[in-house]
C-alpha cells in the first residue's frame, strides 16, 4: 500500500482512540453503571469493550498493510494472575496488548487517569494510575493476588531499536511482593514503527514484521532472605540478561531507524 495511504490509516486510528474514548466516557459508561452487578461488573465489562475496540482496531491497522502481526501467546485461560514483563519498541505496543489479550490490567499514567475526555473509561476499567511507586507495588500486587492478569513494560518507555534493555526496578519489585507467576514477552517490530521519538504520521514504506511472542515462564519469585532492595536489584539484572539474549542474541530486532527509508520492492 502506498506510503500516503498508511499515513491516512494511521490518522484515523489515532483520532478513533480519542473520539472513540470521549464518546464510550459520555455515553458507554454511564449506561454501564446502570447495570446489575456492582463495580466489578462495571470493570469487566468496559475491558470487554476495550478489548473489542482495540482488536478492531489491530485488525484495521493491519489491513492497512501497516504491519503484519504474529503473536504467540498462551491461552487467556492459562493466564490468570500472571504478571506480564514486555518489551517495549512502538506507541502501538499498548494496542497490540489490548487487542490480544483480554481482561487485561494495565498501569497508566495519572494524565490517562485523569483526562476530562476518557479518563472516565479508563478509571471504570479499574486500571492502575502511577500515583506512587509504593501504590502501584500496593495495588498491583492486589490485582494479581486476584487473579487478575498485569501487563508491564518494566522499560518504563520505549526503547531505541537495537539498545540492550535497562530495566526500572519496579518490575523486578512487584514480582518479589506479588510471588505471581511472570511471563516473559518479546514484543519486536521490523523495521521500526512509531519507535521513540517518532510521530503517527513517520509510516515505513515497508509493511512491518510485528511480533508479539511469549519465550519464557518465570518465578514465581519471593522475597526471600535477601534484602528487598537487593532482591530487586539482582532479579532486575537477571531479567535484563534474559531479555537481552532472547531478543538480541536471537536476531529478532533491528539495529536501526534506517529502515524506516527503505522502499517497496
Amino acid at each position: 500500500m502506498p506510503r500516503l495511504l498508511k499515513i491516512l490509516a494511521s490518522g484515523i486510528g489515532f483520532s478513533s482512540v480519542g473520539v472513540g474514548g470521549l464518546l464510550f466516557s459520555l455515553l458507554g459508561v454511564p449506561v454501564l453503571w446502570l447495570l446489575p452487578g456492582g463495580r466489578p461488573a462495571l470493570q469487566r465489562r468496559t475491558r470487554t469493550v476495550f478489548f473489542r475496540y482495540f482488536q478492531a482496531l489491530v485488525w484495521f491497522l493491519s489491513a492497512a498493510r501497516i504491519y503484519d502481526l504474529r503473536a504467540d501467546l498462551p491461552p487467556r485461560s492459562e493466564l490468570d494472575g500472571t504478571l506480564i514483563l514486555a518489551t517495549h519498541p512502538g506507541y502501538l505496543d499498548v494496542v497490540m496488548a489490548l487487542g490480544t489479550i483480554p481482561q487485561l490490567t494495565c498501569i497508566v499514567k495519572p494524565g490517562v487517569w485523569n483526562n476530562p475526555g476518557f479518563g472516565w473509561a479508563v478509571r471504570a476499567a479499574g486500571y492502575i494510575p502511577t500515583l506512587s511507586p509504593e501504590w502501584v507495588l500496593e495495588e498491583g500486587a492486589k490485582a494479581l493476588q486476584r487473579g487478575e492478569t498485569l501487563i508491564l513494560f518494566p522499560e518504563g518507555t520505549r526503547t531505541e531499536p537495537g539498545q540492550s534493555y535497562h530495566f526500572q526496578r519496579g518490575a523486578a519489585h512487584l514480582a518479589l511482593r506479588s510471588c505471581a507467576p511472570v511471563l516473559a514477552v518479546a514484543v519486536t517490530c521490523d523495521p521500526p514503527l512509531l519507535a521513540k521519538g517518532h510521530r503517527w504520521y513517520h509510516m515505513p514504506r515497508l509493511s512491518c514484521d510485528y511480533q508479539v511472542r511469549a519465550f519464557a515462564r518465570l518465578g514465581p519469585f519471593g522475597p526471600g532472605a535477601t534484602p528487598a532492595p537487593q532482591a530487586a536489584r539482582d532479579l532486575t539484572e537477571e531479567l535484563e540478561a534474559r531479555f537481552d539474549q532472547e531478543i538480541h542474541g536471537s536476531g529478532h530486532q533491528p539495529g536501526g531507524d534506517q529502515a524506516l527509508h527503505r522502499r517497496d520492492p
